[in-house]
């Protein structure tokens, strides 16, 4: 029996060796489509290998794909700024409750991307947050949250409603239009959450250092619908 404990030793080592190649080399695979859609000679392959990738992850594979995108940054192109906050509604569409281990993760890195100094990024981040609250207020639970407790809508609108606070007229302006995005799209949100928050918004409408009234009154509307 020695024999076979080391042939099944090597087997498992074998095994988590190939596994975390496979890590590996779709890391690579991912940062190579990011490279070229910083090129705008080669923009459209490498959005398209992007999305061919999102398309073709494996369960394993979303945490890696996740932790690459979520981490861009301003000195980053703004093509692949945009791409990496749009591929999330992809993900969602594809592979729905599945990211609920990550969606704290990815909202996190839309609230950051609010800053940006382009225009089209921060609409990619409104677009992307309604999307992945439409998708995943229909899914039983985000992490181990159930939704019937509120979990998952609070994991959208907490970091958001902090970001109405930035002292930062795009903050303020991304972060109340994405809320209305949330709300919008959300299947049946909570009312006591969304009582709260309208109290908490008239508030801030009638706070004259609000920079960004009217997008805080476009959120408002939602939330009075």
């Amino acid at each position: 029996m020695p024999g076979y404990n080391m042939r099944y030793s090597k087997v498992k080592a074998t095994g988590k060796i190939s596994a975390q190649q496979a890590t590996f080399e779709l890391k690579q695979r991912i940062v190579l489509s990011l490279n070229k859609i910083a090129d705008k000679d080669t923009y459209q392959i490498g959005k398209d290998d992007l999305e061919k990738i999102a398309e073709s992850l494996t369960v394993d594979g979303i945490g890696p794909f996740i932790s690459i995108i979520v981490d861009t940054d301003s000195e980053q192109k703004s093509a692949v700024r945009k791409e990496c906050i749009r591929i999330m509604s992809l993900l969602a569409r594809i592979h729905g409750e599945q990211l609920g281990p990550y969606i704290g993760k990815m909202v996190n890195s839309i609230v950051r991307r609010l800053k940006d100094s382009d225009s089209i990024v921060r609409d990619a981040c409104v677009e992307t947050v309604g999307v992945l609250a439409s998708v995943m207020m229909q899914s039983q639970s985000v992490g181990n949250c159930p939704k019937e407790s509120g979990a998952t809508f609070v994991v959208f609108v907490r970091p958001l409603f902090e970001a109405l606070g930035e002292q930062n007229k795009q903050i303020q302006s991304g972060s109340a239009l994405c809320l209305a995005a949330v709300i919008n799209n959300s299947t049946d949100p909570p009312v006591a959450i969304l009582q709260r928050l309208l109290t908490r918004v008239i508030k801030l409408l009638r706070n004259q250092h609000f920079l960004a009234k009217p997008a805080l009154l476009e959120l408002a509307a939602s939330l009075i619908q």
